[in-house]
Order: structure tokens, then sequence, then C-alpha cells
């Protein structure tokens, strides 16, 4: 490659990675505008579900709880939605725990929103239904989702190997013919070299036909014949799924759900812990963090009685989340941990077995105490939903209930072997 060609191969190199450096900042800009338009025609939704409020304790309807909780679940752009009242402080707000609100922000009566000003947006206004002004809505949005960025990214970075791979394709012949040409004038300059060398040597000045100067043969050895490597023959587990344990709520007839909690125990209705727990785990895969859902069983406990409501009463001050905290069966209670994995997990359900069992007398207490079993699973960086860590869960708390000793037993996940198996099932 002369000078020229190969300055104007540098120019056309710069103009590529130029355009894909350009095409990368346009598709970001473009998609954080898209991505603010929409949040706010959906803050405009959201204004329009709240619009009939004129008043913070009408707030407390069931059915407006319902509708926006749906509405908020099928919002993956919604990050945090509040309404306060001027002067009196926080009346509403899903998630009732958020990664947006510092730990110290949560349990302020207005707290005060930490997010990344270049992906998010943060809208608020006042409830055109309230006469006083005093109600306002405040709503945290992502602009610019990571998907968005990864693909600009991808694209170009798509771009930059296409055209690798065709400079690759136009210059490598020339390369090639190139280097031939220079193995041939080396070649040349060595037989003229060795002739003129023979020629001083031999009185007759005769020089060695080509031939027996070894021009006539290649030089280079045979490159040996490319063999492709085989692919090993892997085995792949069938992980099938274990006989799903007997239901925790057989012979247990709940009453009907009526507002957010259970006035037998204080904590969550038992049928909104599937949907509960199918909204933290899809909050937690999109922050990549872990979630463990625990069971507690106490042998003997029934709803109504001293020692259910003392048990009830410790799960909700022990934990601290009573808005995950739920009953389970007429013997037990379950427990939401985000952000937890199970190795923590299995230290709190320990420390809260202690607790209980200075309590009421659970874990080995002597004959006619109660005794407590805990069984708890994990998310563990899949894609799960609440069917199957619920079942995972009771599947460890009948093995702590069948051997005894155990007390706690955790069902720990693999992730590659569930990947596994979920592509065995086509899925």
């Amino acid at each position: 490659m002369n000078k020229k060609t190969a300055a104007g191969f540098a120019a056309l190199s710069l103009l590529v990675v130029l355009a894909a450096t350009a095409s990368v900042a346009l598709r970001v800009l473009q998609a954080d505008s898209a991505g603010r338009k929409a949040a706010k025609a959906d803050f405009e939704r959201l204004s329009a579900i709240l619009r009939p409020l004129s008043d913070s304790r009408e707030l407390a309807d069931p059915a407006l709880r319902a509708s926006l909780g749906a509405y908020y679940k099928a919002r993956s752009t919604l990050l945090l939605a509040t309404v306060y009242e001027r002067g009196a402080g926080l009346r509403w707000r899903i998630p009732a725990r958020s990664p947006y609100l510092p730990a110290a922000e949560n349990e302020k009566p207005l707290p005060e929103t930490s997010y990344p000003p270049r992906s998010s947006l943060l809208l608020a206004s006042p409830l055109p239904g309230d006469p006083s002004g005093r109600l306002v809505l405040e709503a945290l949005y992502v602009t610019l989702p990571q998907s968005a960025v990864f693909l600009a990214f991808r694209d170009a970075a798509l771009g930059l190997a296409a055209y690798l791979v065709l400079s690759a394709l136009v210059l490598l012949p020339g390369a090639a013919a190139a280097s031939r040409r220079r193995r041939a004038g080396a070649a040349r300059s060595a037989y003229r070299d060795d002739a003129s060398g023979d020629a001083a040597e031999d009185p007759s000045g005769a020089a060695g036909a080509p031939e027996e100067a070894g021009l006539g043969a290649s030089t280079e050895e045979p490159a040996e014949p490319f063999s492709p490597l085989e692919d090993e023959d892997f085995q792949i587990p069938d992980l099938a799924l274990d006989e799903a344990p007997p239901s925790a709520t057989a012979g247990h007839e709940p009453g009907v759900a009526t507002g957010l909690y259970s006035p037998i125990s204080g904590l969550g209705w038992e049928s909104y812990l599937a949907d509960r727990l199918d909204a933290e785990l899809a909050r937690s895969a999109s922050f990549e963090q872990d979630l463990c859902l625990l069971l507690v069983r106490g042998e003997g406990l029934a709803p109504g009685t001293p020692s259910y409501a003392s048990v009830a009463k410790a799960v909700a001050e022990f934990f601290s989340f009573k808005d995950l905290a739920f009953e389970r069966g007429p013997e037990g209670f379950a427990v939401i941990l985000p952000n937890i994995d199970v190795d923590h997990g299995l230290r709190m359900a320990e420390e809260f077995h202690r607790k209980l069992s200075a309590i009421l007398g659970g874990g080995r207490a002597p004959s006619g105490r109660l005794s407590f079993f805990m069984g708890l699973s994990s998310r563990a960086g899949r894609l799960v939903d609440s069917g199957r860590v619920i079942e995972e869960s009771e599947s460890a708390l009948a093995k702590a209930v069948a051997d005894r000793d155990s007390r706690i037993v955790a069902f720990r996940p693999d992730p590659d072997k569930y990947r596994l198996y979920l592509a065995s099932k086509g899925c």
C-alpha cells in the first residue's frame, strides 16, 4: 500500500468511527426525548385517575388503591409515585420502599427523591380535584432505559465490525500479493549473489542453472490442513421439578380480604402475597437485585389465639416492613425480603427463630411448647414468578418440618441449571 492509499484509508476509517460515534449520540438523544415525552403523557393519565380526589382520606379506598397498584405494575418506566399534602406530609406512595429514597428519607414525612437527572424525570402537579390545592402528585420516570443505550452502542459496534471485515477482505489480497513480490525479489537477489560468487570461482565463467540454484521449487513448507475443533458432547441434566409440597392453606378458609391488612394478625392478607411477590420480583430483576421469600410455620398456632397474635406482632416488629409480611395458612406467615440474598436471609431467619424461642419457647424447647420451622428461597439472578419462589420455599419448609432437627432450611437454586432446564423445555 503506497502512502496515498494509506492516507485515504486512514481518513475513511476516521470518518467511519466519527459516524458510529455520532449515531450513538443521536440515538441516545432521540431515546431520551421520546422517553420524556412518554413520561409527561403517562403523568397526565395518572393525574386523570386521581382527578376525582378532593380529600386525602379518599386515598384509603381499596378500589382506588387496587387501580393504582395495577397501573404501577403495568408501567415499567414509572419508578416512584407519591401523593403528599402540603403542611401534613406523605399520604400515599408506591412502592412502599424505593431505592430512589435513601434509608433516612424513607422515614421522613416528606422524603426527598434522589435520582439521576440525565436518565430520569421527576414530575409534580397539584391534584385538580382538591379545592384547597394542598394535595400534590409527584411521579419519577425513567426516560433513558439501559436497553436503549445498549442497542445504540451495539449497532454502532456491529457497524464498525462490518467495516473492519470489509477492509480486511479488500486489503488482505493486496498485502498477500505484495508479500509474494517481496519474497520473489529476495529470492532473485540471493540467486544473483550466488551466481556472481560461482562465476568468480569458476574460470569458465559458467553459472549454475536456475534449477540447480533451487528457484524451480517453492521455498515454503506446505501448510498443514486445518482441522476444526470437535465439540465435546455435554450431557445436559434434566432438572425435573420436585413434586410440590401440600399447600400451606389446606384446611384453612381465610376471610374475605378487605383493606390492606387482616384484622386478626395486623399483617397482609394471604391472597395479596402472590401479586406483591410478582411486583417485587420484577422490581428486583430491573435493578439486578436479589430477593428472598421466608415462610414461617408454628405448629399449634391458630388464628385468634394469644400465641398467634404474639407471633404476628413479632413478625411485624422484627422485619419492619409491615406491607411485605402476610398471613400464610392457619399456622404460618410469609415475609418478602427485598435486596437480600439467601445467606443473609438465613442469618435473619436464625435471629428471628431465637426471638420466637425467647417469646414463646419455640425451637428446641421442652415438650408442650410451640415448635417453629422456616423455609426460604431466593431469586438468585433468575427471571422467575411468584409461583416458583413460593413452591421452592414451601419445599424447604416441608423439609425442615420432616427433618425436625434443622428447623430452618434454605432452597439454593442454581441459575445455570435453571436456565438449562428452561432451555430443555423450549422456554
